[in-house]
């Protein structure tokens, strides 16, 4: 009798595996196809692709590194549902800010040290918040651009629960969204960097750039947007004269350096060569 009831229970449990199965691999092998579709669109590594484990995607961006988790439940309490967990690196010292979709219940605000900006807070959705350690530093960085840079976001693919925060030298990104294509987290990661552009663009007053009046001898060039040798297609920022390929300024919008966000290009002026009857020297009778 003990074999019978023992035999039906592992018929029990190999029958909960399979619809388990049946119902994750999908939705699994859909996710480690849109990570690895995002490691190739930034020239990036996708790792975690286990049966159980989450995949992850490195990639560089300009200077740093930009870290795109895949996570099976949402942080910093945003809901039920698979998020997607950005880390970027910031140079903010010690300020600290959150700006969120949906607000804090008000039962469950945390006690963190990070004071409410007064409602409404301008092209924001009313039920958004915006917090941080200074307020006026704050509404700063969270710009008009940067606002509507979390509107987009907040609200596709669809509208869900989504939080940027700032803090010790991190930029985190997190936004809870189903990804039943590639291109929702490709296009998330887009706009996220925008974001992150706009909002570092906030921390640049009083940097300058010295203008080099030498003329430089442009060999292997890299172009910090894509890490390629510039071999043709060659121009170079108004403002700080770093090279990129065209087509990568022209995909990004403006100059790639941080603390530059130049909109205009140049493009290098080529030496003629003397003719060779000009160049050689004349010999006097």
């Amino acid at each position: 009798m003990g074999c019978v009831f023992v035999f039906f229970i592992l018929i029990a449990l190999l029958g909960a595996l399979a619809v388990f199965g049946l119902g994750w691999a999908p939705r699994h092998g859909d996710l480690q196809a849109a990570c690895r579709m995002l490691a190739q669109r930034f020239h990036g590594e996708c790792s975690g692709t286990g049966w159980f484990s989450m995949p992850r995607v490195r990639f560089p961006y300009r200077s740093v590194c930009v870290t795109v988790e895949t996570l099976s439940r949402s942080p910093q309490d945003l809901g039920r549902g698979l998020a997607v967990h950005m880390h970027l690196p910031w140079p903010g010292g010690a300020l600290q800010a959150e700006i969120r979709y949906p607000a804090w219940p008000p039962h469950a605000v945390p006690h963190d040290g990070l004071q409410a900006l007064p409602p409404p807070v301008s092209g924001l959705d009313s039920h958004c918040c915006v917090r941080g350690t200074d307020p006026r530093a704050v509404a700063e960085i969270f710009n008009e651009v940067v606002r509507r840079h979390f509107e987009q976001l907040r609200t596709r693919p669809v509208i869900s629960p989504l939080c940027v925060r700032l803090g010790w030298g991190v930029m985190t990104i997190t936004k809870v969204m189903p990804i039943q294509h590639g291109l929702d987290l490709v296009r998330f990661v887009e706009t996220a960097l925008d974001l992150y552009d706009q909002a570092l663009l906030t921390r640049t007053r009083g940097i300058t750039f010295v203008q080099q009046q030498s003329a430089q001898v442009l060999e292997q060039v890299i172009c910090r947007v894509c890490g390629e040798t510039i071999r043709e297609g060659l121009v170079f920022c108004r403002r700080c004269k770093t090279p990129h390929h065209r087509e990568c300024w022209q995909y990004v919008g403006r100059c790639c350096v941080f603390g530059c966000g130049e909109t205009e290009f140049q493009t290098p002026q080529v030496a003629q060569r003397l003719p060779a009857d000009a160049a050689a020297p004349r010999v006097s009778d």
